[in-house]
């Protein structure tokens, strides 16, 4: 189970492929260097995340080195003559849409967790709201202790409660505070007061 960090690490590396083909569709010099040390850096991600796609990335990294070396990956064909720059540029199409997909279905289900998380917290701080138990954004110095304790404040509601257990059963305590932040923040207008006890 990913943290929300880690899955949004994951997710900023994906949003690296758009340049790294703008790279392709201007034959720059670097792209081949940019690719290799792309697929590493995701590759060390996946692996302190202890994620298996890890592997997948390591091989395709690998494919791309063969081509470096002139070697033609499986699946790939040229129209002409194949030389070496059209060996590598293919290699990089095929190696940047396989790891993207690769890793895009790795994080799916933790992708898919986070949203129903939010959504849930969205619920729950719209109801506290209602309610009279939040009236303004969490913010200061000890922005965590407000937090914590306006979490607390939302378990003791009978009405509350399950909404605040469901979504720290799917994320973990850490990561709903997180959650909790970034909707009150969003969802909260900031010239009203915190919280009512």
């Amino acid at each position: 189970m990913l943290h929300i960090v880690n899955l949004e690490e994951i997710q900023g590396m994906l949003l690296r492929i758009p340049d790294l083909v703008d790279l392709l569709d201007r034959r720059d010099p670097a792209l081949f260097h940019d690719v290799k040390q792309w697929l590493s850096n995701i590759e060390r991600v996946l692996l302190n995340n202890r994620m298996p796609a890890a592997g997948n990335v390591a091989a395709l990294r690998g494919m791309l080195i063969a081509a470096e070396r002139g070697v033609i990956p499986v699946g790939v064909g040229f129209h002409g003559r194949s030389t070496i720059r059209k060996i590598r540029e293919a290699a990089v199409g095929y190696v940047l849409r396989q790891t993207g997909d690769l890793v895009s279905i790795a994080i799916e289900k933790d992708r898919e967790r986070i949203a129903e998380a939010v959504r849930m917290t969205r619920q729950v701080v719209a109801v506290a709201k209602a309610k009279g138990l939040i009236q303004q954004v969490p913010r200061g110095d000890d922005l965590t202790n407000m937090l914590k304790a306006l979490w607390q404040t939302l378990s003791t509601d009978a009405d509350l409660s399950p909404g605040k257990v469901n979504v720290e059963g799917l994320v973990g305590p850490y990561d709903a505070l997180i959650v909790l932040d970034r909707i009150t923040t969003s969802d909260i207008p900031r010239e009203q007061p915190i919280l009512n006890q």
